[in-house]
């Protein structure tokens, strides 16, 4: 999946003045393994947003600063990632962050983009150590996001983390079934996964699927770049 995912595409985007959101491209050959069989490659290629275009946004960083966080490529490669990213915000989008290890804090309140100076120190605050208490991490991010909610505005929750939850509430499901209930009230969440070994991507895929999000892994800066500038 990941091989896939790191491929560049050019598929044809649907027309700006169509009203369907996503194009379809399909093509099919003969399976070059079985005789008798074809292969068929169905591609969508969703309408693109201009930076302009898009509602101004709360987002809130939670962030897993556990132990199993401080290899070179989870926690310092994230707060590279984060910087990146608050690059390439709006004046009108907000910025919080939310901590969770053996122990959950706002690590910074919900600031303005303007405000690169706070935020960056926020994020350069980071640092691991301790359980991974995914749950209440999840709980308290997901009530920063809603203060911000309504007048055109969107907002979504992202969570980095190798996902390893060993500490706190959890039971997948539980984690989960919260998700879906702040998907509810307008929150998204998207999740970006970090390092290798105890890295659990079925967890992240699940949490980003629950709260009608977006996955990715970030395993570089250029990666990162990709994921969060291009």
């Amino acid at each position: 999946e990941e091989w896939v995912n790191a491929m560049h595409y050019s598929y044809a985007t649907p027309a700006k003045d169509s009203a369907v959101p996503f194009a379809v491209h399909v093509a099919a050959a003969p399976s070059p393994i079985t005789k008798g069989k074809h292969v068929v490659r169905v591609a969508l290629k969703g309408k693109e947003v201009s930076r302009s275009e898009r509602q101004p946004t709360n987002l809130v960083f939670l962030v897993d600063v556990s132990g199993s966080m401080q290899e070179a490529d989870k926690l310092p490669l994230a707060r590279e990632a984060l910087k990146m990213l608050v690059n390439q915000l709006r004046e009108d989008d907000n910025v919080a962050i939310v901590t969770y290890a053996g122990e959950t804090r706002i690590a910074l309140p919900t600031t303005s983009a303007t405000n690169k100076t706070a935020i960056f120190k926020g994020i350069d605050s980071l640092t691991s150590g301790g359980g991974t208490n995914m749950g209440s991490g999840m709980e308290l991010a997901y009530r920063e996001a809603t203060k911000g909610l309504g007048g055109g505005r969107s907002a979504r929750v992202m969570v980095l983390s190798d996902g390893d939850a060993n500490i706190g509430r959890v039971n997948y499901e539980d984690i989960l079934k919260s998700v879906r209930g702040y998907v509810s009230e307008g929150v998204m969440m998207s999740t970006v996964g970090f390092g290798t070994g105890n890295y659990n991507d079925h967890l992240m895929e699940q949490l980003a699927d629950a709260g009608n999000g977006n996955y990715s892994y970030i395993d570089s800066q250029k990666t990162a770049e990709k994921v969060f500038v291009e």
